[in-house]
């Protein structure tokens, strides 16, 4: 934590100061936390670096004059380009040197940035001159402006901000109506002045009545006459079922369609005009439907397959009942011993809606013996035999052809 602390007083101090200097024009900038220096610079013109001043030489005296040393002051970078007023990589003025020389003295680090950047700025327009990417453009103009103006390429950019904007007006009968300003480029407020009380804002929001409004922006002013109807509002209350689709034709807030289906329980608001009259319906969305339940059986030998399949438009639970015993299954295969079963179905939505589905299984099985082979035909298949053995199920009865006579096999009661 405390190794942490002292990199982001050190960043910090790093950040404090900034020297740009743009090769193209030979402009130089110090940036500091008080504001912002211009000057004239000279350096190579394909000078490129990002560096920082880290060091003030002072030149010393010596007794030999054979060790050749500076004899004017210097600043230092880190990577050991200097800066001063003659005889250095990048030259400045006398107090502008005099100025780094005191914050380096102080123990401020300055971040030097020596680049090309074919961009002039003016009071009222920015100038591109040559190509130059989009990333290099808004590094530049970060350093001038808070807000960095939309400058993509070579041309001139005005900074002057124009009224460019449209004013729609949308009316809701009864319910008063909304003046609202459509923007080319980017939005500003607006003074609205009307019913003497004034708002600033991008729209206004009026009751129904009549209005006289003024507009004023940056350059100019808008007065309106609006006129919005004032109809008679009644209020209706409605339970809807859950699931089910709007017979009439309303406008829904939320967004909702007059063909689409309610499909979440609660309160909805819908409108309807008619005659000069506004009919504000408050819909109780409920759901009071049980969930839509079948069970198929069918007999596998021993064993019983079976399989629920319900639907509702609210969240559900469905169990299974096999002779009183709470199944955990709503399709699968059971073993059952006896012939006679009771089975329930049942299925419950969050509201408490139930539905239920009973079946009774009866497996009956006979034998009938013929004193002499008959032709048998069950289903359409032909069987030559003096037996004829059945099994009844989940159905009152089954018929059979013998010797092409019907024989009506029911169950007993």
């Amino acid at each position: 934590m405390r190794l942490s602390l002292i990199f982001l007083i050190l960043s910090c101090q790093c950040l404090a100061a900034k020297l740009l200097i743009n090769t193209f024009d030979m402009t130089a900038y110090l940036f500091t936390e008080t504001g912002r220096e211009q000057f004239t610079a000279r350096c190579p013109a394909d000078m490129k670096l990002i560096d920082v001043i880290v060091d003030l030489y002072e030149p010393v005296n010596l007794i030999v004059n054979y060790i050749p040393m500076p004899d004017v002051p210097l600043l230092i970078s880190n990577q050991g380009f200097t800066v001063g007023t003659k005889l250095a990589d990048i030259v400045v003025p006398e107090e502008m040197f005099l100025k780094l020389s005191e914050m380096v003295r102080s123990g401020e680090k300055v971040e030097l940035l020596v680049d090309r950047y074919p961009i002039e700025i003016y009071p009222d327009r920015i100038k591109v001159v040559e190509p130059v990417s989009k990333e290099k453009i808004e590094f530049f103009l970060s350093h001038f402006f808070e807000k960095v103006p939309r400058v993509s390429g070579i041309g001139e950019y005005s900074l002057q901000r124009t009224d460019s904007y449209q004013l729609a007006v949308s009316c809701f009968p009864g319910l008063g109506g909304v003046v609202m300003a459509i923007f080319q480029d980017e939005p500003f407020e607006l003074t609205f002045t009307g019913n003497d009380k004034q708002t600033t804002g991008l729209c206004l929001a009026l009751p129904p009545g009549q209005h006289t409004l003024e507009i004023v922006s940056l350059n100019d002013a808008t007065r309106l006459t609006l006129n919005f109807p004032e109809w008679e509002i009644r209020f209706e209350s409605n339970d809807v079922e859950l699931g089910t689709v709007c017979e009439e034709t309303f406008l829904f807030p939320s967004g909702l369609q007059s063909d689409e289906r309610f499909l979440y329980p609660g309160r909805c608001v819908a409108l309807h005009f008619s005659d000069k009259q506004l009919v504000v319906h408050d819909l109780h969305v409920k759901d009071t439907m049980p969930p839509k339940l079948t069970m198929n059986v069918r007999w596998l030998d021993s064993m019983c397959q079976i399989q629920m399949d319900a639907e509702d438009f609210s969240a559900f639970e469905n169990f299974l009942y096999v002779d009183g015993q709470k199944m955990n299954m709503q399709r699968g295969v059971l073993t059952l011993s006896s012939k006679r079963h009771l089975l329930i179905g049942v299925a419950e939505d969050v509201f408490g809606n139930v539905a239920y589905t009973v079946r009774v299984l009866e497996r009956l099985t006979g034998i009938a013996v013929f004193p002499q082979e008959r032709v048998i035909n069950i289903g359409g298949f032909r069987f030559f035999s003096p037996y004829l053995r059945w099994q009844l199920f989940d159905a009152p009865s089954f018929e059979v052809k013998v010797n092409e006579r019907t024989l009506q096999i029911e169950k007993s009661r």
